[in-house]
């Protein structure tokens, strides 16, 4: 599994920054981009994963990132479980060893940062920032217009949209 997180992402878990300029070959498993989103609560910071292509959202809380990695997958399969997208998790390879590069692609981090102003909203008019509001986020994330380059030619794509045409093709293929 390919993580590319941030500089800031990488300076707090004492990650040395490497750089992997090579573009994805096939749309799963993707890469996953990081970055740090604030809560406004002091010493309370959550994780922002993104996956490139899909543009699929989830939420870890905490501050670094070699923790917030071991509770990465079952938050991601949680979410596609919520969508009925589970015969595409053995795809996402969360399982496979993890490479750690820096960033590479300012169209997603674009993206990123205008989903963090979201994401710091729903922290700030939340009580607790507790499982329930990170699943809140998910859900709303994955049915959000992503514009820019990432959406491949189209104007906007939606997250949810891009896994059922994922699913529809895996199905196709395990028929033909």
């Amino acid at each position: 599994m390919i993580i590319r997180a941030t500089s800031k992402t990488l300076n707090i878990a004492r990650i040395a920054p490497v750089k992997n300029l090579a573009e994805i070959e096939e749309p799963l498993p993707g890469e996953w981009y990081v970055s740090l989103v604030p809560t406004g609560r002091k010493g309370v910071s959550a994780i922002h994963f993104v996956h490139n292509p899909t543009m699929l959202s989830v939420v870890v809380m905490g501050r670094s990132l070699n923790k917030a990695l071991a509770e990465f997958p079952l938050r991601a399969a949680a979410l596609l479980r919520r969508f009925g997208f589970v015969e595409l998790m053995e795809r996402f390879e969360f399982d496979s060893a993890r490479e750690i590069y820096t960033t590479n692609n300012r169209g997603i981090l674009s993206n990123m940062n205008q989903m963090k102003y979201y994401i710091e909203w729903e922290f700030a008019i939340a009580e607790e920032p507790d499982p329930a509001v990170l699943n809140l986020i998910e859900n709303r994330l994955i049915k959000d217009l992503v514009g820019g380059k990432v959406a491949q030619g189209q104007d906007y794509i939606r997250p949810i949209d891009v896994l059922e045409s994922l699913l529809q093709g895996a199905r196709e293929a395990s028929l033909g």
